[in-house]
């Protein structure tokens, strides 16, 4: 594995975080959970646009783009090398 992916192990934070395992107690994702993680960022989100400048939000929006992009690529990588 590429040593730079190994350095952010997006996967291990997702796993540790407390809404990510209530979610997935029961291995089951239902559409109420979807819809309350979804209001918890939207949430995150607005509470950010108050926080920060228009500066550090632009910086903000793109490395959370870039971070899913990141998400989404490594895990078609890991598809493609099974």
């Amino acid at each position: 594995m590429n040593e730079n992916l190994s350095l952010l192990d997006i996967d291990e934070i997702v796993t540790k975080k407390p809404s990510f395992m209530k979610i997935m107690e029961d291995g089951i994702v239902t559409d109420e959970e979807l819809q309350e993680q979804s209001e918890r960022v939207l949430a995150m989100m607005r509470e950010a646009e108050n926080r920060f400048n228009k500066e550090d939000l632009a910086f903000i929006k793109e490395l959370t783009a870039e971070t899913n992009v990141l998400y989404a690529i490594y895990h078609y990588y890991e598809l493609q090398n099974l």
